[in-house]
């Protein structure tokens, strides 16, 4: 059953169907609303509350499903909440479902002193919530939603790092995997990443290949058209700085 859409002021149509929201405190969220609503990541707990009004404005029944492109809490945070209130399934990769239910450890990264006396301070507001995850994908499944998401494994910034491609839209969720920030199209930010070079051939071998226009990032602005081309441009000007 379609449900009308009212505007929502948190939200903004970046494609057909999908909408990303505004402003939040962790990554960028966005929603794809059809036949049912479906999720991808979620930003910090504290986006709960917008996430939930959001939500109940492209369908009162929330979303069926959400997917998490990978485990970091900025992107999963509040999936907790939002399950809580909705009865969403959740979907991630098994290499990052453990970390995500909290059966094994979040991995620690080394930060300058200023960034760890940061960080510290700021963690009451950001409490990591554990959730189950409900639907683990590990690359190459379609998901059902507008038309069917295809699964795309890409281990580098996390093992289970995942992208998301919606031919019908030409849409590409990309997660940190490929950011947008500033207008610097890039790979994922290195002091998160164990492996910057595995991320990068995964975007080689598995996103170039791809008949996609509008990229959808998991931080930076949205690529409206013409993204493709980016990444390729991207990749190129990489090549020509290896040794």
């Amino acid at each position: 059953m379609l449900f009308p859409r009212r505007r929502d002021e948190a939200l903004d149509e970046v494609a057909p169907g999908i909408y990303s929201a505004r402003r939040t405190w962790g990554s960028n969220i966005y929603f794809l609303a059809g036949d049912g609503l479906v999720l991808v990541d979620s930003g910090f707990p504290l986006d709960a509350g917008m996430v939930k009004r959001a939500c109940a404005s492209l369908d009162p029944r929330g979303p069926g499903l959400m997917v998490a492109t990978h485990c970091h809490l900025d992107h999963m945070g509040s999936m907790a909440r939002i399950k809580e209130a909705f009865g969403s399934l959740v979907a991630a990769h098994p290499d990052d479902a453990d970390v995500i239910e909290g059966k094994k450890p979040y991995t620690m990264f080394k930060l300058d002193l200023l960034r760890a006396v940061y960080y510290k301070a700021l963690r009451p507001l950001y409490p990591y919530e554990y959730v189950h995850v409900d639907v683990r994908v590990r690359g190459g499944e379609t998901l059902d939603a507008l038309g069917g998401l295809r699964v795309i494994h890409l281990p580098g910034h996390t093992d289970g790092s995942i992208a998301l491609y919606h031919e019908d839209t030409g849409a590409l969720f990309t997660g940190d995997t490929i950011r947008n920030e500033d207008e610097i199209l890039d790979g994922p930010p290195p002091r998160f990443t164990p492996d910057v070079e595995l991320a990068y051939e995964g975007i080689r071998r598995f996103i170039l290949p791809l008949d996609f226009d509008v990229l959808l990032p998991g931080h930076g602005e949205v690529i409206r058209s013409g993204a493709r081309e980016r990444v390729a441009a991207l990749l190129e000007e990489r090549r020509k700085g290896e040794p």
